[in-house]
């Protein structure tokens, strides 16, 4: 055990927000931690960083463990380079390694003394225990699959976007390698082979990880164990996060049809107390109040059905066949050119998802095409009876002195009933609505921002990352909005849940060229990165049954089932010791690796031996049935 929360109980003023919250993390646990936004996340994070303390209860970590925490907003120093922030992580290792060049360079020299020697004998133990030789290449592999290039290295830091800031922060902490690892939705800025290359790392990784993440794959990719926050308390439930779903839904249900019964019960109880008290009955009606009391306090508690979007954009009006084309087009800046001479055409009906690299150019090709940014070269027609619906993920066409009704009522000729009605179907209610903007969460702008383009009805939809900043629960209720919707989507995105439900055609922008691709993302991804790892064994021969063999023929099965064993357990030994040599790769990654491809292969091969396994139980099924039947 590294970690144990305690009954824990934190309030501001009269808000509870944890209510004897308790659960236990051990070494090396993969552990998700999941609720709605809201629900107490962050404060149960700063209790157990120690940046605040509970009113109640205890947070104990064990002796000597160091916990790395990534939040939300980035935290980067100013007054450096990329590879220098990178390097302050590292800081031990690299004055050991310099340290040691300083003693060769006397040994080399022949002016070493004995005290120097012994030095170097000391120093150079501990570097090698600490994998000192590998410290440099680390920083820099690290840095570039988070989307950093070499030439990137010495930009300061004061220079970087919000999302660089915040794939610098998580390459310090991975480098910083501590027992306890702490990932605040760390997906929020990372392209898809930086995320897959996340996934492997933190599968192989040998401290303990807590991932607080909306990123439903991410977390089923990795998250071996989930804890539920909700209504102040957590539960633990067995991973992987399909798992703990379905457990959670099952859960739901059963606790509703216990709760159920016990008001029916106890409404029966109550009508015959009410009944009979003061009567003749009265002996019995005064047993039963005394049951029914007993059972009000043992009573279980319904699920809270949770509120969600209801918002939809209804019908839609009907554009001509071609939305959106263009041609030859190059897109880019005076000093950068992103990349050139793209040809497409989006149809009316059609559902593209544009993904790529970060950098690459993705949300300027959105400008382009919206004519909010003029190419280098070639054109971008927008199709007849077109209306356009832009949400953009800087949220940037908010007021932020205004409220949500006054968005509504002055910028769309809404009345106030009108539009509280319409608010109120994107979960702002009471006093909600007079709200400056500017007080918001980045998930209320993102559904404000929603409520006003289904208030536009139109018929193409342009979305810039619109699961940013939203929980699980309104992803999925955006994508049920979205698979309703009538008109043509254009999305970029790189929650490739959310694109699984919803696209299928695919746009890839990469640096070296953009990519079109028709088909589902699961598709385009199948082809992109061919997997190199057999997954399936052979299947054995079906044995044929027993009462229609001879003594012979069930002495030969016999044989031929004892040399399939012998097999079955040779193709599982083989597949897990490829696993252990995998995990080693992924933890010590080359310049030269693709550590998105290792991350595939990491998750195949754990298929493929979970189907191993099931062959070698099978097999050895059968081998007992027939040496059973023999005796």
């Amino acid at each position: 055990m590294i970690l144990s929360v305690n009954n824990v109980v934190k309030s501001y003023g009269v808000d509870i927000i944890l209510d004897g919250a308790s659960f236990r993390l051990d070494a090396r646990e993969k552990v998700a931690l999941v609720g709605r936004n809201g629900a107490g996340k962050t404060t149960l994070l700063k209790l157990i960083t120690q940046q605040e303390t509970p009113d109640t209860g205890s947070v104990n970590v064990a002796r000597g463990v160091k916990i790395g925490y990534l939040r939300q907003e980035a935290q980067i120093d100013a007054g450096q380079t990329v590879l220098q922030a990178a390097e302050n992580s590292r800081t031990h290792q690299l004055e050991l390694q310099a340290r040691l060049e300083e003693l060769q360079a006397l040994l080399d020299a022949g002016t070493a003394t004995t005290d120097d020697i012994e030095e170097y004998a000391l120093v150079h133990e501990h570097f090698l225990s600490e994998e000192g030789y590998a410290a440099e290449n680390d920083m820099k592999v690290v840095l570039q699959r988070m989307g950093f290039t070499p030439d990137e290295f010495d930009k300061p830091t004061e220079k970087l976007s919000g999302g660089e800031r915040t794939r610098l922060a998580i390459a310090k902490i991975l480098l910083e390698e501590p027992e306890l690892l702490i990932l605040d939705e760390p997906t929020n800025h990372l392209d898809l082979d930086a995320t897959e290359w996340l996934e492997g790392w933190i599968k192989a990784y040998h401290g303990a990880v807590l991932l607080v993440s909306h990123d439903r794959e991410f977390l089923e990719n990795t998250a071996e164990r989930v804890l539920e926050l909700r209504d102040g308390t957590v539960k633990a439930y067995p991973g992987p996060f399909a798992k703990y779903l379905d457990l959670r839904r099952e859960e739901d249900i059963r606790l509703a049809e216990v709760a159920k019964r016990q008001e029916q019960e106890i409404a029966k109880l109550d009508e015959f107390v009410r009944r009979f008290m003061n009567s003749q009955r009265t002996a019995q009606a005064r047993g039963r109040l005394k049951i029914m009391e007993r059972k009000i306090d043992e009573k279980v508690d319904a699920p809270k059905m949770e509120s969600q979007m209801k918002g939809g954009f209804g019908s839609v009006g009907r554009s001509g066949d071609i939305v959106l084309e263009a041609r030859d087009l190059t897109v880019g800046f005076e000093d950068l050119v992103l990349y050139k001479n793209l040809n497409l055409t989006v149809k009316f009906g059609e559902r593209w998802g544009i993904i790529g690299e970060n950098g690459a150019g993705k949300s300027t090709l959105i400008k382009a095409m919206l004519g909010q940014l003029l190419p280098l070269a070639g054109t971008v027609r927008v199709g007849s009876a077109v209306s356009v619906g832009y949400f953009s993920q800087d949220l940037d066409d908010l007021d932020p002195e205004m409220s949500p009704l006054d968005v509504l009522v002055w910028e769309h000729d809404m009345q106030p009933p009108e539009a509280r009605n319409l608010l109120g179907r994107f979960l702002f209610s009471g006093d909600d609505v007079f709200r400056p903007i500017k007080s918001f969460s980045g998930g209320e702008k993102n559904k404000l921002s929603l409520a006003r383009l289904t208030q536009r009805k139109p018929n193409l939809l342009i979305l810039d990352e619109p699961t940013n900043h939203l929980d699980m629960a309104s992803r999925g209720a955006l994508v049920g909005v979205l698979k309703e919707y009538q008109g043509t989507l254009v999305t970029v995105s790189h929650d490739r849940w959310f694109l699984a439900q919803l696209v299928n055609e695919i746009l890839d922008i990469k640096k070296s060229g953009p990519v079109q691709f028709s088909g589902t993302l699961a598709e385009y991804r199948a082809k992109s990165h061919p997997v190199a790892v057999q997954k399936t064994t052979a299947p054995a021969k079906a044995a044929a049954p027993v009462s229609q063999l001879s003594p012979r023929e069930i002495s030969k099965e016999i044989d031929r089932l004892r040399r399939e064993v012998t097999r079955c357990e040779e193709d599982v030994f083989n597949k897990e010791n490829a696993l252990r040599a995998l995990e080693t790769a992924l933890a010590n990654p080359k310049p030269s690796d693709n550590i998105a491809q290792m991350s595939r292969e990491h998750h195949d091969l754990q298929t493929a031996i979970e189907a191993a396994y099931a062959l070698w139980e099978k097999t050895n099924e059968d081998l007992e049935a027939l040496l059973a039947s023999r005796s």
